[in-house]
């Protein structure tokens, strides 16, 4: 609570903070985090509190299934961004593969792929320019592995038709992509499913597009991992010196998406 709070706190500052905004949150299963009851309105609302945020019922949802909650999270986000006044959407994530229990099982069951870690991670998302500094949502896109026909996502095809998807949502032709940050742990079979996106149409103007990769850092922090490579691509866009536009690679055990954030002042 008191990381996630946190997170939100540094997210949001300057004239945002003194509007109404919305609130998505992803966090663990009950299943994996006994102590996480649900991410209902009690915890949205403490939450809030504690990162002294004014938000709007309409524009909160929380969703706990660890990793895979960021892709109902974008696309709730997406589509309050789209339908309502609110003039921005925080997305946290926030969770814990460090905890006591969920450490000793990954330990005795061999679950762990990585080193866990622990973060929490928050980014405001927008459609329309607010303070002139924070990213657009522009473009988001996601596919399930299992209704593309893809025996195998080293392929990259799940991953192509994801970014292909957000390029088509974002209403852009010939991206160029200044920045890709990458939420998987960089193992081999990530890095060559990467490889074999890279080839595909999206990224043909790409030519000195860089690549991120937090979890280097983090390690794997489960449902915060999403909204971290956000928040990092975020970052990436603010340090900018001209506009950019970066893609957010998100990936889940049946899911790849793809998100689109460009600079307030390119996208205007």
């Amino acid at each position: 609570m008191a990381l996630g709070a946190r997170a939100l706190w540094e997210a949001v500052d300057g004239d945002l903070a003194e509007r109404e905004l919305g609130l998505v949150v992803c966090a663990p299963s009950a299943e994996d985090e006994t102590s996480l009851s649900s991410t209902g309105d009690e915890l949205l609302g403490r939450l809030a509190s504690q990162a002294q945020l004014r938000v709007a019922r309409r524009g909160c949802r929380g969703f706990s299934s660890g990793r895979s909650a960021i892709f109902d999270a974008l696309a709730f986000a997406r589509t309050v961004l789209q339908q309502s006044d609110l003039p921005a959407i925080c997305l946290l994530g926030v969770d814990s593969l460090v905890t006591r229990s969920r450490l000793k099982r990954s330990l005795e069951y061999g679950e762990a792929q990585c080193i866990p870690g622990e973060a929490a991670a928050a980014v405001v998302l927008s459609r329309k320019p607010v303070s002139g500094r924070e990213p657009l949502l522009i473009g988001w896109g996601a596919t399930n592995l299992s209704s593309t026909g893809v025996s195998s996502p080293v392929s990259g095809r799940a991953l192509i038709g994801a970014i292909e998807q957000a390029v088509a949502d974002a209403e852009l032709s010939g991206p160029v992509f200044t920045q890709m940050v990458c939420d998987t742990s960089g193992a081999e079979p990530d890095m060559e499913e990467l490889a074999w996106a890279k080839t595909g149409r999206p990224f043909a103007r790409s030519t000195q597009m860089e690549s991120y990769f937090p979890h280097f850092v983090t390690g794997d922090a489960g449902a915060a991992m999403g909204p971290l490579a956000l928040a990092t691509a975020a970052f990436l866009i603010g340090k900018s010196p001209s506009p950019a536009m970066a893609l957010g690679c998100i990936s889940s055990s049946r899911q790849r998406g793809a998100a689109i954030l460009a600079s307030s002042a390119g996208s205007a």
